[in-house]
């Protein structure tokens, strides 16, 4: 299935949303977080680091998701007449 098929399913649009703000929040930290001792510069570092391997964990987790197939499900008009 491609990847514009799989972002029409909302859960997955959110997730795909939810980690480009992690990963927009993690770029943008040091421009406006200026740490003045060397402990809250790693700590920086360290919440960016976390931030974009979450967005990166959650992008491709939405992608994963298995996405239910409604031309695999079967018609309720097809089963009345089969009986």
């Amino acid at each position: 299935m491609s990847l514009r098929h799989r972002l029409r399913a909302p859960r997955t649009r959110r997730l795909v949303a939810v980690g480009n703000v992690c990963l927009a929040t993690s770029l943008s930290l040091r421009l406006f977080v200026h740490p003045s001792n060397p402990l809250a510069d790693a700590s920086l570092h360290a919440l960016s680091g976390f931030l974009l391997g979450l967005s990166i964990v959650i992008s491709l987790s939405a992608l994963r998701r298995p996405r239910p197939c409604k031309w695999l499900e079967p018609n309720r008009d097809d089963s009345m007449m089969s009986r």
